[in-house]
């Protein structure tokens, strides 16, 4: 039989082994002449299992040589998927490798999604909320939107984003633009009022007023001006007070994750009704329309230039 083992930092619990339907988390510690740690040293000798790590495990009793490549590194991938949607948190995953007899056959090299970083905050889990993940993953496994191409792209930087340390004060805020991405991918399919489709649409999605009040918008608004000014080069010293505030960076996070959660389950299949679907959510209007032409127009300095677009414009009236 194989097993599939993985190294897990940065998780947080009242219990030493966490039981769900597919797999189990298993808390390095030693007790009664038992030493978990050797164990753990052997299975991750690429890594620094230290006590107080988990280690997840997984069997697979029918599947076959060929597969073993394939198929359990997805379901590794998407379990820490699944955890990272399931709550807020810096859950590490890394030195995953499968064994036959309790000998390591295959080690998965390093990549962005698994990479051992410096936590901001902790990832916490008790045993009771085990039934909980197992019933929200099989509903969001179980959405046809699992293997649209916007939610390829989304889950891809969504991991990307949570793998990355974050660290306002060293301006290590990557995290926040893979999140943007993650947001962009699935809310906006239009090429301009990007910010504000994001956010507008955002709001619309995510309806409980009890969770998200209004503050949504104006806290998106401010995030995306951070993504701005980093994917600019521009400084982001005016936002730092804001970013640095571990209250508002959750709930930024809790955002982010809601809408991908709220996205499989409400957008619709296939591109065009996905484009119709957004639409119904927020549009821009032709007033708002107008007046970007309008100020675009404005800023037009050349009276040459200036004269051609006003006649090229007049023609369509």
């Amino acid at each position: 039989m194989y097993k599939s083992f993985v190294l897990i930092k940065n998780l947080r619990s009242n219990s030493n082994e966490l039981n769900f339907s597919e797999f189990r988390l298993t808390k390095i510690q030693q007790y009664a002449g038992h030493d978990d740690l050797k164990k753990a040293q052997k299975l991750f000798s690429k890594g620094v299992p230290l006590y107080g790590d988990w280690v997840y495990e997984r069997s697979y009793p029918d599947i076959v040589l060929d597969d073993l490549t394939d198929i359990i590194p997805n379901d590794v991938e998407d379990t820490l998927l699944l955890l990272r949607l399931f709550k807020v948190g810096d859950l590490v995953f890394t030195n995953h490798c499968i064994t036959e007899q309790d000998e390591p056959m295959f080690r998965q090299l390093p990549y962005r999604v698994m990479a051992d970083i410096r936590p901001f905050q902790k990832y916490e889990l008790e045993n009771e909320e085990c039934s909980e993940f197992d019933k929200f993953s099989s509903e969001m496994m179980s959405q046809n939107n699992w293997d649209s191409a916007w939610f390829q792209t989304a889950r891809r930087f969504f991991l990307y984003g949570s793998s990355k340390y974050f660290n306002s004060i060293k301006n290590e805020v990557d995290r926040i633009v893979d999140y943007m991405i993650v947001m962009e991918s699935i809310l906006v399919t239009e090429n301009n009022f990007v910010g504000r489709r994001l956010r507008e649409r955002a709001a619309s999605l995510l309806k409980n007023p009890d969770i998200y009040d209004n503050g949504i918008k104006s806290l998106l608004r401010d995030f995306y001006k951070v993504r701005s000014k980093i994917v600019h080069g521009d400084d982001i010293s005016s936002f730092k007070d804001s970013i640095r505030d571990k209250q508002i960076i959750n709930k930024f996070e809790s955002i982010v994750r809601e809408i991908i959660k709220e996205a499989i389950k409400s957008v619709p299949e296939g591109e065009e009704n996905r484009k119709v679907f957004l639409k119904r959510l927020f549009d821009v209007c032709d007033g708002d329309r107008a007046t970007k032409v309008y100020q675009d127009f404005c800023a037009i300095k050349d009276a040459t230039e200036k004269n051609r677009c006003f006649d090229s414009i007049s023609k369509h009236l």
